[in-house]
């Protein structure tokens, strides 16, 4: 098939595009280029680029049109939790603007498919794991509730237009480009240079997914949904800062020590983000392959971390 993949350039987008393309599908990514980069993906005949803004209506439907993809995936998103809160305005023109724009531009070219990269960011505060059709939703920030707003809107086009949309609500993916300094990058890039690292909340656990699951996910579902749905992409399985830190002193053999930074503290943070993944695996078959000791030994490579103590 044909993709195109908004924000492909990007963190999600460039694993998932190296999916697609080991799958044989021939890939259109539309970028702005202000996170993503070109070389994120590799030199390949199937994989063509668009430069452009989401929020520029004719150029998105330019993109869809000229180029008449049997799937668009939509990742493109203002991301970055604390550059949502201090930008709302960007944050809610590039999230619900442009996923409308993108929406539109399925439905005026009768694409077959649309995927909307949602989040777990919508689901309210819980004790116990997101379910997808029982949970409560409840943002607790800008970015989650503007990424809410984007399922309403494609809730609406499906309703109004009979466009096929899945929305993923995708938690905490882990790998290597990552273009924003989210926990895990932050903390990985502090070992290149010191066993201490600058932290706020480190008990808050989390449903970390590395990307190249999350990239086989992300190709079933454009494979095998059906109609309005919507799946959890996770793995079910929850960890905190503390643990991933507890990994990595195993895996490198170094004494790491916190340091508690005030201004990484969040003025709420949900003690547990964690994935019901039942429907993604009952509906579709799709199960999680990577471990978390997997995902972390790629990326202590990736960024070339010190093995073992100083000196050693």
């Amino acid at each position: 098939m044909r993709f195109l993949v908004t924000g492909g350039a990007g963190f999600i987008g460039s694993a998932l595009v190296r999916e697609l393309v080991a799958q044989a599908h021939d890939v259109v990514i539309y970028d702005d280029f202000s996170r993503g980069r070109r070389d994120f993906v590799p030199a390949d005949a199937r994989i063509s680029f668009v430069e452009g803004d989401i929020r520029d209506r004719a150029r998105v439907e330019r993109a869809v049109r000229d180029h008449a993809p049997e799937r668009v995936v939509h990742l493109a998103a203002l991301h970055f939790i604390p550059d949502c809160n201090a930008r709302p305005r960007d944050t809610l023109e590039i999230n619900v603007g442009g996923t409308q724009n993108v929406l539109d531009a399925c439905a005026r070219q009768r694409v077959a498919r649309v995927l909307y990269a949602s989040s777990a960011a919508v689901y309210a505060p819980s004790d116990t794991a997101c379910q997808e059709l029982s949970s409560a939703l409840g943002p607790n920030d800008v970015y989650g509730q503007s990424k809410l707003q984007g399922e309403e809107l494609a809730r609406r086009y499906h309703a109004d237009t009979g466009l096929d949309v899945s929305m993923l609500r995708i938690f905490n993916a882990i790998g290597p480009r990552e273009t924003n300094p989210h926990v895990l990058p932050h903390v990985l890039e502090s070992l290149r240079t010191s066993d201490t690292i600058a932290l706020g909340n480190t008990e808050a656990k989390r449903d970390y997914i590395d990307t190249r699951d999350l990239a086989r996910a992300i190709a079933v579902i454009a494979e095998k949904a059906r109609g309005l749905s919507v799946y959890n992409v996770g793995t079910g399985r929850a960890h905190s800062v503390a643990d991933i830190l507890d990994l990595l002193r195993r895996q490198l053999g170094r004494p790491l020590t916190v340091a508690v930074d005030p201004a990484r503290l969040r003025p709420s943070d949900n003690p547990l983000l964690l994935a019901d993944v039942t429907k993604i695996r009952t509906e579709l078959g799709w199960t999680p392959s990577v471990t978390l000791e997997d995902a972390v030994d790629e990326l202590i490579r990736y960024y070339g971390i010190r093995i073992g103590p100083a000196g050693a």
